[in-house]
């Protein structure tokens, strides 16, 4: 947890000790734990992470159901995509829970115990995670959590439509060291670049705008440039986007 993180978390178990909210930075108090036992850095608590996480729980509390693929078969990276999180290294981990004093111990230690979901937690590739619970009408607990390797943190969520006029705005920082980003632009249903280049970090942040020759959708890959070896770039978000002419624009 961040400093802010932690004050946020000691005001919920003073004020709202039995909440779901709490509930959620506590689970993430005990599976920055787990990763700590093996010697893992801690998970920071995103919020757009958080909200896919919140809203799946919801879901398969509403529909009755508890699988990664939700009833509009949607897997848990399309879920991330609807949503313009564009991380392209995510996992995902389940949990159902009743009739248990403490919900959230037993829900990470069952989660520890399963070996593809204890690979979730303890993937070091991870540096981010949004915890979503639900509680159902009969006091079942649905736990999600979100998984994410962030390199690029955007301050606005990426938009899924511009204008050919103003382009593509991207702003916000890195969560290490880099020397640049590397764009590419293709059409979406071909592999040609048909505009790239480097853009220049100052102190880890970055705001720069990706300009388009012409309407269509496009296919925009960012790859991150390590400060001490730039030429090891390593794809970090993938996104579509929609180009259009001003006059359909609302």
């Amino acid at each position: 947890m961040t400093f802010w993180q932690w004050v946020k978390y000691i005001l919920l178990a003073t004020f709202l000790p039995n909440s779901l909210v709490r509930m959620e930075w506590r689970m993430l108090r005990l599976l920055n734990k787990d990763r700590k036992d093996f010697g893992l850095s801690k998970l920071g608590m995103q919020a757009d992470l958080r909200e896919v996480a919140k809203n799946h729980s919801k879901d398969m509390v509403k529909k009755d159901y508890f699988e990664h693929v939700n009833l509009k078969g949607e897997t848990p990276a399309d879920r991330l995509k609807v949503q313009r999180v564009t991380d392209v290294v995510s996992g995902e981990n389940l949990a159902k829970i009743g009739g248990y004093p403490n919900p959230v111990v037993e829900a990470e230690e069952g989660l520890m115990k399963s070996p593809g979901h204890r690979a979730n937690i303890l993937n070091k590739k991870y540096n981010c995670v949004g915890i979503g619970i639900i509680k159902s009408k009969d006091d079942i607990y649905y736990f999600t959590q979100n998984f994410a390797k962030r390199v690029l943190k955007f301050t606005k969520k990426i938009r899924k439509r511009v204008s050919l006029k103003r382009g593509l705005r991207l702003k916000g920082f890195s969560f290490e060291p880099l020397s640049g980003i590397y764009y590419k632009v293709t059409f979406s249903c071909t592999a040609k670049a048909l505009y790239k280049g480097v853009i220049n970090l100052r102190d880890d942040h970055f705001d720069f705008n990706l300009n388009f020759g012409e309407t269509g959708r496009f296919e925009v890959s960012l790859f991150a440039m390590p400060k001490e070896n730039p030429e090891d770039s390593e794809l970090a978000n993938k996104f579509e986007v929609k180009v259009m002419n001003w006059w359909f624009w609302f």
